[in-house]
Formats: C-alpha cells, sequence, structure tokens
C-alpha cells in the first residue's frame, strides 16, 4: 500500500479540528510539535493555551495566512506541508535505476530536514518511519532506510530487494537471505570494493559479527570511506541522535547491502 493511503500517516496529516483556546489532547499536541518544527516553539504538553495561541498567530503570520484564535484547514496545511511533500514523492520523482531513486529520495528526505519533536525518539517525522510508534526504544534509523526503500519501489512499480525493519540485525538478515549482503572486509580490500555497491547501498555499522547497531545509506565510497544519508543521527553519528543528517563515515566497522 502507497504511503500516503496508510492509516498512520493519514492520522498525522489529517485536520485535527477548530482547535482553540482550552482544547487539550492528542490534536493539541500535533499542533505544537510542528509549531516547534518550524522554529515557533512552545511547549508540547497537549494543552491549547495563550502560548500556543501566540505561536500559531506568529506562524500564521510569517506565511501570511489568516488566522483568528481557532486553527483552520490553511494554516495546518501550512504545518504539516514539509510531511505531505514527501509522503507524495513517488508522484513527482524521476525515472532512474532503483539505487539511484533510492539515493534520490533519501535526499528529498534530508532536505525537508526531519527532527524528533517532544522528547527522544518522538514526534511526527519518527512516526513515519515507524508506522505510528514512537518513544524512547523506537530507535528509527532502520525505519527511515526501510521507509525510502518502499516509496522508491512504489516509485519503480517493483517490490523492494528486502522486506524493510524497524531492526539492524533484521535488515542484515534479510540481506544476506536475498544475497544482497556485502561484508565489510570485501569493500575495505577493494575486491570487489565499494562499486559493488552500485549507485547507493545500505550501510550497517558493525558490534559484532552478528550484532548492527546502525543504519543509513551510503553512497560515493572509494573503500576508506563514504557519503551518507541516515536517519536517528546527529554531528556526532550518534546511533541515537535527533535527525536525518549527511555525514561522511569511515568503511571499517561497517557491512553493507547491496541494492542493484
Amino acid at each position: 500500500m502507497p504511503l500516503q493511503d496508510q492509516t498512520y500517516v493519514r492520522r498525522e496529516l489529517e485536520f485535527p479540528g477548530a482547535l482553540t483556546n482550552g482544547a487539550s489532547g492528542a490534536g493539541t499536541r500535533r499542533i505544537q510539535e510542528w509549531l516547534g518544527f518550524h522554529g515557533n516553539g512552545t511547549p508540547i504538553d497537549g494543552k491549547f493555551g495563550p502560548a500556543t495561541n501566540r505561536a500559531i498567530e506568529a506562524f500564521a503570520a510569517r506565511k501570511q495566512l489568516a488566522y483568528a484564535g481557532s486553527l483552520n484547514q490553511q494554516v495546518w496545511n501550512a504545518l504539516v506541508e514539509p510531511m505531505a511533500r514527501v509522503v507524495a514523492l513517488p508522484a513527482s520523482a524521476p525515472s532512474k535505476p532503483y539505487p539511484q531513486l533510492v539515493r534520490w529520495f533519501a535526499e528529498q528526505h534530508l532536505a525537508a530536514h526531519p527532527v524528533e519533536l517532544g522528547g527522544a525518539n518522538r514526534g511526527p517525522w519518527v512516526r513515519l518511519y515507524m508506522k505510528g510508534s514512537e518513544g524512547d526504544a523506537m530507535l528509527w534509523c532502520a525505519g527511515f532506510v526501510s521507509t525510502v526503500l518502499q516509496q522508491a519501489a512504489d516509485k519503480a512499480g517493483r517490490s523492494a530487494p528486502i522486506a524493510g525493519s524497524f531492526g539492524c540485525d533484521e535488515l542484515a538478515r534479510q540481506a544476506k537471505d536475498a544475497g544482497r549482503f556485502v561484508a565489510g572486509k570485501s569493500v575495505v580490500s577493494g575486491n570487489p570494493g565499494f562499486a559493488a555497491l552500485g549507485a547507493c547501498g545500505i550501510f550497517l555499522v558493525r558490534k559484532t559479527a552478528s550484532d548492527w547497531v546502525h543504519t543509513g545509506f551510503a553512497f560515493d565510497g572509494d573503500g576508506e570511506s563514504f557519503l551518507s544519508i541516515e536517519g536517528n543521527t546527529d554531528h556526532k553519528g550518534s546511533a541515537n541522535g535527533f535527525e536525518v543528517a549527511k555525514r561522511t563515515r569511515r568503511c571499517a566497522s561497517n557491512d553493507f547491502i547491496r541494492l542493484g
């Protein structure tokens, strides 16, 4: 099922109603999350009070939208526009070979700058990548990878090369079963080298021979280093960060998944 048709995605994007001062609950919390994303931060506590009202006023004024103390459809659409655009990507994606298409989709997600909002591993972007789930234990790097793989497959009219998962170990298992797992030592040695991954592959940060702790997309490698686009990371390259980011990583201590 296309991403935009998934119930958990529709729940993120649907208008929560004409909420106003005194409202409380999940709808108000969603408004507060998106206000924070756009730089009009206010406590994400699910309580619509004067601070939330003032934050909406500022956002609406910047977007040149009418707001009279009650959330309207136009203001809501502007708040969720970054996610709506990302969800609708298959309709506007170029025709490319699948690995190049995966990289293109990953770059579009990166441009939207998905971040956590309201706490560790929480917020609308985390719920998008984790199929509606969030919370301290919801490490979302593999969910990000799986979402992008499926969007690219939807555009290409084919199945994704691996089914996808919320866990790095499961991604590795799927790749091995599909004959797509590329041991890091073969990339570092140059036999067959990073070229085996083609235009874009997946990296898996290896903790042990059977345990991987972080993942993302890998491209433009030379056997020593590569560029990445990855979720649930930060400027330190953490495996439990707060954003989608582009980084440079060493090939050592990584295994890979071939997509082409």
